[in-house]
């Protein structure tokens, strides 16, 4: 028989200690209530870690930032929960160099709007009016929804116009695609391709499917307030690991491996959780609330009793479809790519092909990757050069995966025995020739010190994403709004991360872990009094 060890009362639950869970914690810590906090991995995080092979530092996942300056909407999110003097950020000033080897082109990509403008008309000159009347269009209302993540001033009637007329022109934008709605102002592809490289690169989705409104705010966030980007300084695991320490210098308990699997319900409302331990070992907590900051088809199929949410509820999560996932191929080098003439955070490279997006796309299905017309690779050494021994360098390459062509190749009881393994090996030398090319450093393969190659499962198995998904659901028009909404049919079951409004990335998991912690509180208060 089990054995469950019942470790105590609390007033607050979290589940996952990714920047939702843990913006959700910190807030909760803050505010003087008990706060238990469960992470089924062994270090803090989710996607937002980092790991190590020999000296080198990795991320887990591509990570750059938007408004990690004072007054940003990152910064903003950190200094609700009092953490924004212990994180700290390297600015990068630009998102990167795309070349073009057959059309003989070279682009650096800046992140200001009027710089990348003139950019953009200095390479397609009869496009200018489009140009200028897109971003003049899209950039204000995108700055005048991102202010509504810092705090507000009551008395700013002009402001508060503002928002309302940017919700009433990002509501416009329902039902659109990206590209219908770049479309209208501009017609040459490689420019579409340029002015949606951002979003359709983080997203996982070509500007054909995405919804128009998340193309525009995913790549205008880096635009906003003159343009920045930044990287966590140390990594994005140090990141979180000081979100951790802060979460627990506020009198918050975080306990690593331990998976939630039962989410246990008296009266019609959450009241506690079992989570296991070890093989055969398990603990049980109680609690008045229950925050979940993990898969949403985890939470609806597997922590919670069948007929604890409304059956419709239940077949609208099931039937949502998730992002891409992503292979990922990480390089310790022992040679420093700035000798080679590479200064770059970001460098693309392309040699052939007009529908890139289709090959991509092809690629992820069959898991053959050997045929990519365009590779595209991230520095982090030339970000953050405490990544690697000096002298060396870290380079990461991501491309569009999918979890069913690897699911087959694994052996009983999900093992990764021979097929997988050797279909790694496969795709590891595929991707490797991929990063020679775009790097242009004909021997690079002798100078690989760390290989290391993710697939959708790797991703699924330390994140427990469904399909190992990177930004949650599917940003297409009709799942546009990133998720669900982080009230629960269970009242005093909160829900926060990049499943639910606000959706994905940095900024959106912190801001929705601030909800949360909202929420929370206030149902607190309210069942209290």
């Amino acid at each position: 028989m089990d054995e469950i060890e019942a470790i105590g009362r609390y007033d607050v639950i979290v589940i996952g200690s990714g920047l939702a869970g843990l913006l959700a914690g910190c807030g909760l810590a803050r505010k003087g209530y008990r706060v238990l906090m469960l992470e089924e991995h062994s270090i803090p995080g989710g996607c937002t870690t980092n790991f190590e092979r020999k000296g080198y530092r990795f991320e887990a996942s591509n990570h750059v930032m938007n408004g990690c300056e004072r007054g940003g909407m990152t910064y903003a999110q950190l200094e609700k929960v009092g953490a924004h003097e212990r994180a700290e950020f390297i600015k990068i000033h630009s998102f990167g160099r795309q070349i073009d080897e057959i059309k003989g082109t070279n682009y650096e990509l800046p992140w200001a709007t009027d710089a990348h403008v003139e950019m953009l008309i200095e390479n397609f000159p009869d496009e200018e009016e489009g140009i200028r009347g897109y971003y003049a269009r899209f950039g204000p209302m995108a700055e005048a929804l991102l202010s509504t993540y810092a705090p507000q001033d009551p008395d700013d009637k002009a402001q508060q116009e503002r928002v309302r007329d940017a919700v009433a022109e990002f509501g416009a934008l329902a039902g659109k695609t990206g590209k219908q709605v770049l479309d209208e102002y501009v017609s040459h592809p490689e420019l579409i391709r340029l002015m949606s490289a951002i979003p359709s690169g983080f997203l996982g989705t070509p500007c054909e499917e995405v919804a128009a409104g998340m193309l525009i705010m995913t790549e205008m966030v880096f635009r906003a307030n003159g343009g920045s980007a930044y990287y966590p300084k140390g990594g994005s695991g140090q990141l979180s690991q000081v979100l951790a320490d802060h979460f627990e210098d506020n009198g918050g308990e975080l306990q690593y491996n331990r998976r939630v699997t039962e989410i246990v319900f008296e009266d019609g409302r959450a009241a506690g959780v079992i989570a296991r331990k070890r093989k055969g070992q398990y603990i049980s907590a109680q609690a008045r609330a229950v925050v979940c900051a993990a898969d949403l088809t985890a939470l609806v199929s597997q922590m919670c009793p069948q007929g604890t949410f409304p059956a419709e509820y239940v077949k609208s999560i099931e039937e949502s479809v998730p992002s891409m996932s992503a292979v990922m191929l990480f390089l310790g080098l022992d040679i420093d790519v700035r000798d080679y003439g590479i200064h770059e955070c970001k460098l693309s490279r392309a040699w052939g092909a007009a529908d890139v997006d289709t090959m991509f796309g092809q690629a992820a299905l069959e898991a053959d990757y050997s045929q990519l017309p365009i590779g595209s690779v991230t520095i982090y050494s030339n970000m953050d050069p405490t990544c690697c021994p000096e002298g060396k360098s870290v380079v990461a390459m991501l491309v569009l995966g999918v979890p069913e062509v690897f699911e087959p190749l694994l052996g009983r009881g999900r093992q990764r025995g021979r097929a997988y393994k050797e279909k790694k090996q496969e795709i590891s030398a595929q991707l490797l020739a991929t990063a020679t090319r775009t790097l242009g450093i004909p021997d690079l393969e002798e100078h690989v010190e760390v290989l290391e190659l993710a697939t959708p499962l790797t991703i699924e198995r330390f994140t427990g994403n469904r399909g190992g998904a990177y930004v949650g659901w599917k940003y297409t028009p009709a799942q546009a709004e990133g998720g669900f909404p982080q009230t629960s049919p269970v009242e005093n079951l909160i829900l926060a991360g990049h499943w639910v409004v606000p959706g994905g990335g940095v900024c959106n998991a912190m801001a929705g872990g601030n909800n949360a912690a909202e929420l929370v509180d206030t149902y607190l208060q309210q069942s209290t009094g």
